[in-house]
């Protein structure tokens, strides 16, 4: 091994679980309800020139279109091939080797390939279980940052794959607090509750801040990669730097558009996942030793306590449902996403008697 590779010695990448199935996928955190049709009708907009011809305007519809359904002046917004490349650009732009990074324990385990291969120095911070749902440690996040000085804080709201959520007042204190530590805020699973922050006042107040979104999530656009984020305009042109060199294709811009404008459709799968995810979390919390922590996401974190884990995992695997093992605490918990209405009413049966028959 040369001195060009030997640095990388121990470092792998980051991969995704693999899996050939395409039904009862509760394990990738997908909207198994899909996009709106409008975003495939859009299709039947593409030119032969939208295949051979760079983008080279210099209007960016998109963010036009994402600052009149936001609120958030186009001049913050910036795109990207989806939130990982977000997350990516951000940490790679602003950290340097040996600097230090706070992340979420548990959280993410992409969070920590990125650190890996930069060279950064990780600091977790704990996200805590309380009596029904799970806090990120505010306390502890403030007393790190003073201890070890991060260059960067990732803070992860909705969580992954806790579910809970951060208030205005606990982000602000965090930002206008460390104004020298970048307060990176991870908000890939908005859109799947009521939860919301007051995401333009924190932008055009402090430099020190930016957030993350995605249409692959609540939008159900996966597989187009389409991510984008915002935060000052002094702070974007830094991170400009590391954008994609040619934006994103037109083809992919029309669907998302097409997804922003079919407001109706997306309340509607709100609505539908967030009715499942309460009576799937209330029908399971009946039984003894069984926590579905309250969530804010499309998935439940679940802590069962005298239980197998990995026997609840292999009876759902059996009847063709995918589902996550995390561990936490020195615990193993469930995450599983939630899915269709048919999907949730199918696996509750099966978790409900998979469950008792996983008892320690």
């Amino acid at each position: 091994m040369n001195k060009l590779t030997a640095l990388y010695e121990g470092i792998t990448r980051y991969a995704g679980v693999p899996t050939e199935q395409n039904t009862g996928r509760l394990h990738y955190n997908e909207n198994l309800y899909g996009p709106s049709p409008k975003c495939l009708a859009s299709l039947n907009q593409t030119t032969r020139e939208d295949l051979y011809l760079y983008e080279s305007t210099a209007r960016e519809d998109l963010c036009e279109v994402l600052s009149t359904h936001t609120g958030i002046p186009a001049a913050n917004l910036f795109l990207n091939n989806g939130s990982a490349e977000n997350l990516k650009s951000i940490i790679g732009t602003i950290a340097r080797p040996g600097d230090t990074i706070l992340l979420p324990d548990p959280g993410w385990s992409y969070y920590f390939g990125l650190a890996d291969y930069r060279f950064l120095t990780v600091i977790k911070y704990p996200i805590i279980e309380k009596e029904t749902r799970c806090e990120h440690d505010i306390f502890a996040i403030k007393s790190m940052i003073e201890t070890h000085h991060p260059k960067i804080v990732l803070l992860t709201t909705p969580a992954m794959p806790t579910g809970n959520t951060i208030t205005d007042n606990d982000i602000e204190d965090l930002i206008r607090s460390y104004p020298d530590t970048l307060m990176l805020i991870d908000e890939a699973y908005y859109g799947f509750s009521d939860y919301t922050l007051d995401v333009v006042r924190l932008i055009k107040t402090y430099e020190n801040v930016v957030f993350s979104r995605t249409f692959s999530k609540f939008y159900g656009l996966a597989n187009l990669r389409i991510g984008y984020g915002f935060c000052s305009e002094a702070l974007k042109k830094v991170l400009f730097l590391d954008l994609p060199l040619h934006r994103l294709p037109h083809i992919v811009k029309r669907m998302a558009i097409a997804a922003l404008e079919d407001q109706t459709y997306y309340d509607d799968i709100r609505a539908k996942i967030i009715r499942s995810r309460n009576i799937f979390r209330d029908t399971l919390n009946r039984i003894d030793g069984i926590t579905v922590f309250e969530s804010s996401a499309n998935f439940v974190y679940i802590r069962a306590v005298g239980y197998n884990v990995e026997n609840i995992r292999r009876i759902a695997d059996d009847h063709g449902y995918m589902i996550r093992i995390f561990n936490s605490n020195n615990e193993k918990h469930l995450r599983i996403t939630i899915g269709t209405e048919e999907m949730m009413a199918e696996l509750t049966q099966i978790l409900l008697d998979a469950i008792p028959a996983s008892k320690l």
